[in-house]
């Protein structure tokens, strides 16, 4: 299949900016000594690691990696995108209502895609608030 022939098929399945950002996914990777991380597993089975680097309780980096299907990597791509920049506490209130909006809106049989990438970016923050006190263990991390 062309690439032409690919964007057409999917343009009929997935709504128009779930498939931008399927095909133009930023914030993939990641950070190999991250200041907060989480792997979080859906009940669908897919999965969405999430790295952060801050300073000044600021996310100056938000890479995520998953294990998932075109929502979900839509949804880590968006939530990351909304996540950097941000202050922690602001971070910790991204909602997959949110995620879910800027990709003008999602089916309710995948808004659980949204649903696990705030989760995840939570976690990640939630992780450097546990770790503050002990920033060595974050080289410690398996």
């Amino acid at each position: 299949m062309k690439d032409d022939e690919i964007q057409d098929t999917l343009s009929h399945s997935l709504p128009e900016k779930v498939v931008d950002r399927l095909l133009n996914a930023t914030h993939l990777g990641e950070i190999p000594t991250p200041d907060g991380y989480a792997h979080v597993r859906g009940g669908c089975g897919d999965s969405m690691e999430v790295f952060l680097a801050i300073a000044d309780r600021r996310i100056r980096e938000a890479l995520f990696d998953t294990l998932g299907c075109g929502y979900t990597i839509a949804c880590g791509s968006t939530a990351m995108e909304m996540a950097e920049g941000k202050s922690l506490s602001e971070a910790l209130r991204i909602s997959a209502e949110e995620i879910s909006q800027a990709l003008g809106g999602l089916p309710a049989s995948h808004f659980h895609c949204a649903e696990l990438a705030a989760e995840a970016v939570r976690k990640a923050v939630q992780d450097y608030l546990h770790r503050g006190n002990e920033p060595w263990k974050k080289l410690y991390r398996k």
